[in-house]
């Protein structure tokens, strides 16, 4: 082949690719919209929100009695307890030790607030000595040896609530109210 059939092949070729790139363009902006919708700017405005679907669900006054509640309490205590035992070590998450030492003594306090005058009274040294277990969990910057003490310390204090506190032997000390 000749440099000028050469030439104008190329030259063939270059026309057929452009009017095929033409095609396309104008098969791409016809697509499934037409012209007018495809280049029209959409409005701007807010966009519609859709309103929460809200059913009020209607408890009981009374959710359950001063028994089932204590012993909710009672066990909570032990499981938030047993929980502030396993992580008092330095590996672990401070977060989840002052959330377990915080937790403990909330529901400790509660079981407390269920007993008797007389009984909440000899119940009221370990809440004690759990809330400066807290307060020690809480200042943070603990060493080694104050995870062995606040464990031993955590350890005796629930032994002695389990001991002394446990449904069985204060069901008769618990306060005449329906929660």
């Amino acid at each position: 082949m000749s440099k000028h059939g050469l030439h104008r092949l190329n030259k063939e070729i270059t026309q057929i690719i452009f009017i095929c790139s033409i095609f396309f363009f104008l098969f791409y902006l016809s697509g499934c919209q037409t012209l007018a919708r495809k280049f029209t700017r959409k409005p701007k405005g807010e966009p519609k929100k859709e309103e929460p679907v809200i059913q009020p669900e209607v408890y009981p006054d009374v959710a359950q009695g001063k028994d089932e509640l204590y012993k909710d309490y009672f066990t909570f205590w032990e499981s938030w307890a047993d929980e502030l035992i396993e992580f008092l070590n330095e590996k672990a998450n401070s977060k989840k030790q002052k959330e377990c030492a915080a937790l403990a003594l909330d529901n400790l306090i509660k079981m407390r607030e269920l007993l008797k005058e007389e009984k909440a009274k000899s119940l009221e040294p370990k809440v004690i000595e759990f809330a400066a277990v807290k307060a020690i969990v809480f200042a943070g910057r603990l060493i080694s040896s104050d995870y062995y003490y606040l464990k031993n310390k955590v350890e005796r204090i629930k032994s002695m609530v389990h001991r002394n506190f446990a449904y069985s032997r204060i069901k008769q000390d618990l306060k005449n109210f329906n929660h």
